[in-house]
């Protein structure tokens, strides 16, 4: 959302230093949990209590840390369900725990202390309230897509909107009735934070480090090693990348780039024991910063692997044995494929909308790949939806919002979440004055919140 007369669509505006605060959700995250926790059903929310939540398995050795497009795939595919892993990372938020999952807390935290202010405004909301509520204890896949379409009810409502829930009775039924200002449909889609296709890049850029790792440790290495591929990355490449990677080490100038037929490496060697500035926990964001260069507000790379030894320590001022991989694909597949467009998301809400009924859509998805990527996703999706998409003429889409989200761990690992919404509108038949009437932020603070704060 534009806060102020700068434009903000584009990834280098959306930095933490670029936009304004316009809520704190520590305020609300302690009666957020406990609303949430009356809402579940009872001793529902203490099972699978021996599925771990926390960063442990990254201090004790046995697992490195991945990163791609700034998530953590251990903390977005946890085996412990969506809604019980946001209620414990919480917590653990809640209680300074030094294993706490700021990956995962990025988006968790700031999500449920929504609820604080969220849950007052669905009693004003119609329909089956109580069944979209019991989705959140349900198919724990389908709890992000359940948390958005109440908080899309809420805030409506809050807009002095009158809506319901509307009970789905066949494949293409839209989620909500509105009734004023005039009567009209909303559809809400919510795209889950990471494609196949990014896994299956993680899974192999994760195979190669291992390798590596292993390699550098027997000639006694310790350091980033960046990866440019400028072909899709693959299983069968580790064999060839990694001695080329280890090789780097003899350069007269390690950090130099050496470009080869698949892409360039480098390598930048780290002390095998060095101090950081101040004590913090292990793999947060100031000491991947620190020691590896990683950024985590907006990260310059779509990856990184990366794995020290922090001798079973949750905090530590002193970084030992440091080894990375920071990688980026620049083949024109890799990037197109990254750089999916919502359209069929969007494609997809439009065949909720019931023929011959006005409709609004609300969109949103998790951003956090490098400015090339998520610029070129904004633009492949504008210049789609200005010159070459059409929808049924049997249905009417006056306004549609786009919502970005930008969930990241800064500092020490505190929970931020940055939510900039596009909004689209018909210039055949709607001005755009009909989106005043509509939030156009679901996740945080509206600009008419912050003004009446």
């Amino acid at each position: 959302m534009q806060l102020d007369s700068k434009s903000r669509m584009r990834r280098e505006d959306l930095q933490i230093n670029e936009v304004e605060t316009t809520g704190f959700m520590d305020r609300h995250l302690a009666g957020a949990v406990e609303k949430v926790e009356r809402l579940l059903p009872a001793g529902w929310a203490d099972e699978q209590s021996e599925v771990p939540h926390r960063l442990c398995a990254l201090f004790n050795g046995t697992e490195c840390l991945s990163l791609v497009k700034g998530l953590r795939p251990e903390s977005e595919m946890s085996s412990l369900h969506r809604t019980r892993q946001m209620l414990r990372i919480a917590k653990d938020y809640l209680a300074n725990e030094p294993a706490y999952d700021h990956f995962g807390g990025a988006l968790l935290v700031p999500q449920l202390a929504r609820f604080d202010i969220c849950v007052p405004y669905l009693d004003q909301v119609g329909g089956n309230v109580r069944g979209r509520i019991a989705k959140l204890a349900e198919a724990s896949a389908s709890v992000d897509s359940a948390v958005f379409e109440l908080f899309v009810a809420a805030r409506c409502a809050e807009y002095d909107r009158r809506i319901e829930f509307i009970d789905a009775t066949h494949e293409t039924s839209p989620d909500i009735w509105c009734h004023d200002p005039f009567p009209l449909l909303i559809e809400c889609k919510r795209k889950r934070a990471l494609s196949d296709y990014e896994l299956r890049e993680e899974a192999v850029m994760r195979g190669i480090f291992l390798q590596l790792e292993r390699e550098a440790a027997a000639k006694g290495l310790t350091g980033r090693f960046d990866l440019v591929l400028n072909v899709e990355a693959r299983e069968n490449l580790a064999a060839e990348i990694v001695p080329r990677l280890i090789s780097q080490r003899l350069a007269a100038h390690p950090q130099r780039t050496v470009s080869y037929e698949w892409g360039s490496v480098a390598f930048r060697p780290i002390p095998p024991s060095i101090e950081i500035p101040t004590a913090t926990r292990l793999h947060s964001p100031d000491m991947l910063q620190w020691v590896l260069g990683w950024n985590s507000d907006m990260p310059d790379w779509d990856g990184i692997v990366c794995r020290v030894d922090g001798r079973s320590e949750a905090v530590t001022d002193r970084i030992r044995q440091p080894i990375a991989l920071a990688w980026n694909n620049l083949s024109e597949i890799a990037i197109r494929r990254r750089a999916w467009s919502p359209l069929d998301l969007f494609g997809d809400a439009m065949k909720q909308i019931t023929p011959g009924e006005f409709g609004i859509v609300y969109l949103a998805y998790h951003e956090g790949a490098r400015a090339e990527i998520a610029d070129r996703r904004v633009d492949v999706f504008l210049s789609a939806m200005k010159d070459e998409w059409h929808h049924s003429a049997s249905i009417r889409i006056p306004i549609s919002f786009l919502i970005r989200l930008y969930p990241r761990a800064i500092k020490d690992g505190l929970p931020d979440l940055i939510e900039s919404t596009v909004q689209l509108y018909a210039g055949a038949y709607c001005d755009g004055t009909l989106a005043e009437d509509f939030p156009a932020t679901v996740f945080t603070n509206s600009l008419r919140d912050a003004r009446a704060a």
